[in-house]
């Protein structure tokens, strides 16, 4: 074992040319101190030995080589299969352990992760902020421009000469569509995040689901709340806004529980609902894989639990040390 070791320290191509010299040296020694002869011309024993000779040097050369050429083919396959956006704890150990010529190429091929992952991350957050602004920007204009025009809209119909019921009809129409207007605004637009700050943000959150939704939201808001990044923070409410619109929208939850605060030098948050739990696998594209992308986008574990009517379980971690403003 530790002669074989030792081995697969060396460079590549002198482990092949030492496995290639041990097999002609045993089937050199074992020609030599074998009783056969070989007589001219040759028989059809004398080249059915021969034949047979050189097939077991071939065959022992092909399997030394097989051997010795796994780790490339470990590392070809993970090359192929691998997600670039997460790292593999465990790449080096189940690729090339010991073998010092594909430790480089497995070396140089995380160095190439590392930083596709960075870029990639650079990338993603720049996305992020930009659709952030652009939703800023729509639900300003929303809020501003449809809402204002619905207003005029409401007054203009207090003065209209109509039939009573015809007009509370109107009237009752403009006011929900008003409702659903500063909705929209509300969730492209989180409310107070920037002014009232993150706890006072998800205490508005939760109050907001629970009178459209008539849903039981609890409340375990934990103060105090370290400073976070501006990017965090909005990670954070995003990620909690989507687990509630899910368990509300797509789980049928009746009670959704609602956590957030510091442990053991993580901030986590956690939602919790009793509604169905997953049936089915959730769709790769959908609501859960966004959640992921922002925790991956602050370097926060993403985890989630569900049980088939037992309810969903989403919980996000998140290093203080790496999230402080």
């Amino acid at each position: 074992m530790r002669m074989t070791t030792r081995m697969m320290r060396m460079p590549l191509a002198r482990q092949i040319f030492l496995v290639a010299s041990i097999v002609l040296i045993v089937v050199t020694g074992a020609l030599i101190l074998s009783p056969v002869t070989i007589s001219s011309p040759m028989t059809v024993r004398d080249s059915a030995l021969i034949v047979g000779g050189l097939g077991v040097i071939l065959l022992s050369i092909y399997l030394a080589l097989r051997r010795l050429l796994a780790p490339l083919h470990r590392l070809a396959h993970a090359m192929g299969t691998i997600d670039p956006r997460y790292p593999d704890p465990d790449l080096r150990a189940r690729i090339a352990p010991d073998d010092r010529d594909v430790e480089q190429l497995l070396e140089a091929f995380e160095s190439m992760l590392d930083r596709f992952r960075l870029e990639r991350l650079e990338s993603d957050r720049r996305t992020a902020a930009a659709q952030e602004a652009e939703r800023r920007s729509v639900a300003g204009e929303i809020h501003d421009e449809l809402g204002q025009t619905l207003t005029a809209l409401a007054l203009q119909l207090d003065r209209a000469e109509m039939e009573p019921q015809h007009r509370e009809l109107a009237q009752r129409t403009v006011a929900r569509a008003l409702g659903d207007v500063r909705g929209i605004a509300r969730r492209l637009r989180p409310e107070g995040l920037d002014d009232l700050g993150l706890l006072n943000a998800m205490i508005a959150l939760c109050r907001r689901v629970e009178e459209e939704s008539g849903n039981t939201i609890h409340r375990d808001l934990r103060p105090p709340i370290p400073a976070l990044d501006g990017d965090v923070e909005l990670a954070i409410y995003r990620i909690a806004q989507e687990a509630l619109t899910n368990a509300i929208r797509h789980a049928h939850a009746d009670t959704i529980t609602v956590s957030l605060g510091v442990d053991d030098g993580h901030l986590v948050l956690t939602v919790s609902d009793d509604g169905r739990g997953f049936v089915h696998l959730p769709d790769p594209d959908g609501g859960l894989s966004g959640m992921r992308e922002r925790a991956r986008l602050i370097r926060a574990t993403f985890e989630m639990t569900s049980e088939t009517r037992l309810g969903t379980t989403i919980r996000c971690s998140i290093p203080l040390e790496s999230s402080a403003s």
